[in-house]
């Protein structure tokens, strides 16, 4: 067969498997379809050609529009191909670790997320009356496909291979800069699924490769850069684009201190000071819970690091030193101290505070480090805090 014949057959096929598939659990796709792998890697081939064929030698804009008229739905399911498309890619996307390796060599998710890039770029849907009577109104057929899209993506990012693929094709660096770029209003959904999606490969994804990609492409100081020089951004935006970036620092501080010393290098911990300071000046309602938030994910970086930190030894005339006192040992993993810098961003903020709310939620914050472990109060006590508040 040609391939213009090969593609008209599958097609004819999609709203067979869809039929069968759609409503049965993901173990039956193995079960009873031998040919599940082949069909796979020729429904994941269509998909990658159908997209790359409407993206070649157009602007950003021009692309995205002709990649989302293909994929969203029509009349009907049925007769709408590249929402049928990516109906079933949804659907093998929850069949298992082999199913999604065979999607992952085909460039699948390295294609998905070249597609939520352009998709920042994609013009406003006006809302038009009286369209088809079964016809759905063009914003929710926009909403629906940007649910599916991000479920397919969030499911292939449960594996390590798209995460891995991702890094090969130098992809995951726009994942990196799509959750911290500003976009505009209309299209914010699309740069939450971007970071639920790079929440999704921290969980799952962080091989060494990756790490080291992420490392290497100097990820991390490019959120820093995009979320310290936009004046497009709103302090609350900001937060919500950290809360992001924390996840990587912790899972990945399981595993390596990497990223936490590219936090540091790129100046992250002065970034979140001034952030800190900033958001206590917003005049915006919900700035108060945004504060709320950030001191939230400063005091739990607190607590990321590979190495587990001691307590100072003694010093004379510490008012601890009682007869048969022992200095009590780190708690472990999540509860103890293991990032100073952290902690002096919450005590120079304190200093620093002009208002009683950002001081009261930092003492909160800090009565929580020294209770969640009682070695804590020793790890940090060459930072004098309790005498500089004290004083303050």
């Amino acid at each position: 067969m040609t391939q213009k014949e090969q593609e008209e057959k599958l097609y004819m096929m999609l709203p067979v498997f869809n039929r069968v598939f759609g409503n049965a659990p993901p173990s039956t796709m193995t079960e009873k379809f031998s040919d599940l792998l082949q069909f796979t890697t020729q429904v994941s081939r269509l998909m990658v050609t159908e997209i790359r064929r409407r993206a070649s030698n157009k602007s950003t804009e021009a692309a995205s529009r002709a990649i989302v008229q293909f994929l969203e739905i029509n009349q009907s399911e049925e007769t709408s191909r590249g929402w049928m498309l990516l109906t079933v890619i949804n659907l093998l996307a929850s069949s298992g670790q082999k199913t999604v390796d065979c999607m992952t060599t085909m460039s699948v998710p390295s294609t998905l997320i070249k597609c939520l890039y352009l998709f920042f770029d994609l013009p406003h849907v006006p809302e038009v009356p009286g369209g088809a009577e079964n016809e759905l109104p063009l914003t929710e057929r926009r909403a629906l496909l940007q649910k599916v899209f991000v479920q397919i993506l969030v499911k292939l990012c449960n594996y390590v291979s798209p995460a891995e693929e991702l890094a090969q094709k130098d992809d995951l660096q726009l994942l990196f800069s799509a959750i911290t770029s500003w976009c505009p209003p209309y299209n914010l959904p699309w740069r939450k699924s971007a970071g639920e999606v790079l929440m999704t490969i921290s969980r799952h994804g962080l091989s060494l490769n990756v790490v080291k990609y992420i490392h290497e492409k100097e990820c991390l100081a490019t959120c820093v850069q995009n979320m310290q020089q936009s004046n497009d951004l709103s302090p609350l935006e900001i937060v919500e684009m950290f809360a992001g970036l924390s996840c990587f620092l912790k899972d990945s501080s399981d595993v390596s201190q990497t990223l936490l010393d590219d936090f540091r290098t790129c100046q992250g911990y002065v970034f979140l000071s001034d952030l800190l300071l900033r958001l206590e000046q917003a005049k915006e309602n919900e700035s108060k819970d945004a504060l709320k938030d950030l001191v939230n994910l400063i005091t739990s970086l607190t607590t990321y690091g590979v190495n587990e930190l001691k307590p100072a030894g003694l010093t004379t005339g510490a008012p601890f030193l009682l007869p048969g006192f022992t200095v009590p040992q780190p708690a472990g993993k999540g509860l103890s101290v293991r990032n100073i810098q952290a902690f002096s961003v919450l005590q120079n903020a304190f200093l620093k505070a002009k208002t009683c709310y950002l001081a009261q939620i930092i003492l909160d914050a800090i009565t929580n480090i020294y209770m969640s472990d009682n070695a804590n109060y020793f790890i940090l006590e060459p930072q004098h805090t309790l005498s500089q508040f004290a004083e303050k």
